[in-house]
């Protein structure tokens, strides 16, 4: 049986995935916004991971951190390292009405958090 924490964040990061592939949609949305919500996705994500490996997802935001820690309990996360550029949303950019942000490339980095929820480590 699945941990029940695992499948929760989990999800989570699937809302969190779709909401903002809505809004890249729609094309009206911040850049900000959308990062947030994918970085949102990908953090959930890891922490589902962590969790069906029978850990206990540390309290952070920092997608280094949860690979690092996913790593050295033996998983790889190296198919997901740039994703890591999303932390930069997890803080700055909710609470800096100031930022001035360059976008990373949304399509790669949906595809890439597609690919991050479809591992196998999920459904078990």
């Amino acid at each position: 049986m699945a941990d029940a924490d695992a499948l929760r964040y989990l999800r989570i990061a699937q809302a969190d995935f779709s909401e903002a592939r809505r809004m890249l949609e729609l094309s009206r949305f911040r850049d900000s916004s959308i990062g947030v919500l994918l970085q949102q996705a990908c953090e959930k994500s890891f922490k589902s991971w962590i969790h069906s490996r029978g850990g206990m997802a540390p309290f952070t935001h920092d997608l280094v951190a949860l690979m690092d820690w996913l790593n050295q309990a033996g998983a790889n996360t190296s198919a997901f390292g740039s994703l890591a550029e999303l932390s930069f949303f997890a803080v700055q950019c909710r609470h800096d009405d100031d930022l001035v942000i360059k976008p990373p490339d949304w399509p790669s980095v949906i595809k890439m958090t597609r690919e991050l929820l479809a591992i196998e480590f999920m459904v078990h």
